[in-house]
């Protein structure tokens, strides 16, 4: 019998539901933003909502692939990190008395991050998944955002989420990117290029390219 892979998918139902339950309780209880003529408490999730329902397609793709994946729980620790950060910004009071600079540069995180990501998942067209796998006739793509790094759409992620985090800076948001979203990153980028290393030009193609930040790491 034919396997059936729900977990992208379902999470992904699941933190969109969540996100909306949240963002209608924190903008019931008011905060730094009632006075202005925007409420960002309401525009930043509604761009992340769109974000994810543009990655959605990936996760229904990714119904009947279920008998290929080599995630070993790391989708669902990823998943976790992930979805730990906006619900626990959306939830927790923020620390900042005010709009400032900080939340400009959180928006511009915030933003920059997902594009990047979004340009990452369309170079890599149908090579791209959420969970770890190889389809038949797998290549290294070395064009886009490849050329400077080995996964951008982990950067492109790590950076979305940081711009939440500052945006709606609070300490569990906090501990919960650095402890729980990043290490969650890491570790999947290990397991990932288990597999990734098993395709022809691969180690070349590493060898010349850092995983997350050009000449660091």
């Amino acid at each position: 019998m034919k396997k059936y892979n729900w977990v992208p998918l379902v999470i992904s139902i699941l933190l969109v539901g969540l996100i909306a339950v949240l963002t209608l309780l924190r903008l019931r209880r008011g905060g730094i933003w009632d006075n202005n003529a925007i409420n960002f408490d309401m525009v930043i999730p509604t761009f992340y909502v769109l974000w994810m329902l543009i990655e959605s397609n990936v996760s229904v793709k990714e119904l009947s692939q279920g008998e290929r994946t080599s995630d070993y729980g790391t989708c669902e620790l990823y998943a976790t990190g992930q979805a730990g950060v906006i619900l626990s910004a959306l939830w927790f009071d923020t620390l900042w008395a005010g709009p400032s600079g900080s939340h400009l540069i959180g928006v511009a995180l915030l933003v920059s991050g997902a594009l990047f990501r979004l340009w990452a998942i369309r170079t890599l067209g149908r090579y791209y998944s959420h969970i770890v796998r190889t389809v038949g006739d797998h290549r290294i793509i070395t064009t886009g955002p490849y050329r400077y790094i080995r996964h951008p759409s982990y950067a492109g992620m790590i950076t979305a989420n940081a711009g939440i985090a500052l945006f709606f800076l609070n300490w569990v948001t906090c501990v919960v990117f650095f402890c729980v979203l990043i290490p969650a990153i890491v570790l999947r980028i290990l397991v990932e290029e288990k597999t990734l290393y098993r395709i022809r030009g691969y180690h070349e193609y590493a060898g010349s390219r850092k995983r997350l930040l050009p000449a660091i790491w």
